[in-house]
């Protein structure tokens, strides 16, 4: 009943729930497309990673996906910079200079070489800690001291207490380096001030459902068909294929598949 609820919800929209064929069969797949060596060159897959960031001159930094694996940053020619293990439990800042901040400390741009401690404050820790020492006291002193210490807290850094809700948050959201110190008042414990501009990759022909793929409530599972400098192919339309320029030289990016060298 549930996915016949689905499908007549889809009916009313407009959409056509119902699978076609392949429109272009003769165009490559990307996946495909991206072994053939005389076309990319790959700098890097996703493989254990999480994220690709594009720094100044031209460098990645390349953000695992599990706390095990160090944080590198390499150059086009896969040449490592810079690697060293971070504590996921604490944030990891790169500004605007390209300085990175992370496990309590600033490394400077360019080689990282120099360091030195860096203060850093998250919020929503100093919060939970402020809590547990306070247990003892009943519902209603507990919420006014922690109040009166958010408070006192905030000040040397011209911020004020979030109001508690779930709606109209985004003003609350912090992650910058305030008086000497880093200051976090947010989830998400990694920020980066850099990330160089990505182009879109035209596409020659409108998207094609080609089936749907199972789960608590069936998703759509479309094909997308794209043109780079005259060469064709076609991905899951989530891929969301981009170029990006290094070096005076046209990369391909995908999130899902990584950096790649245009060859042709």
């Amino acid at each position: 009943m549930r996915y016949l609820l689905f499908f007549a919800s889809l009916m009313f929209l407009g959409c056509n729930p119902i699978p076609k064929k392949d429109k272009h069969p003769d165009v490559p797949q990307l996946i495909e497309l991206l072994e053939d060596k005389s076309k990319f060159r790959k700098v890097t897959d996703m493989t254990g990673l999480s994220s690709l960031v594009f720094l100044n001159d031209d460098r990645i930094l390349l953000k695992p996906d599990n706390s095990n694996s160090p944080v590198k940053i390499i150059d086009v020619d896969k040449n490592i910079l810079f690697e060293k293990i971070y504590d996921w439990e604490k944030p990891f800042y790169i500004d605007k200079q390209g300085n990175l901040y992370f496990n309590g400390k600033k490394f400077f741009y360019p080689d990282y070489g120099k360091q030195e401690d860096f203060k850093t404050v998250v919020i929503a820790d100093n919060l939970r800690k402020k809590s547990e020492e306070l247990k003892d006291l009943n519902d209603s002193l507990q919420m006014n001291a922690l109040n009166k210490y958010e408070v006192e807290m905030l000040k040397p850094y011209g911020l004020k207490p979030c109001p508690y809700t779930i709606v109209n948050t985004e003003h609350c959201d912090v992650f910058k380096v305030i008086n000497q110190t880093l200051v976090v008042r947010q989830t998400d414990l990694f920020k980066s001030e850099l990330d160089i501009a990505k182009t879109e990759i035209p596409k020659f022909d409108d998207d094609v459902l080609i089936g749907w793929r199972n789960g608590k409530l069936p998703s759509p599972d479309y094909l997308a068909y794209y043109e780079l400098k005259k060469q064709r192919f076609k991905c899951d339309d989530m891929t969301m294929p981009k170029t990006v320029t290094l070096k005076g030289k046209q990369y391909f990016f995908a999130h899902s598949l990584g950096l790649y060298q245009i060859l042709f």
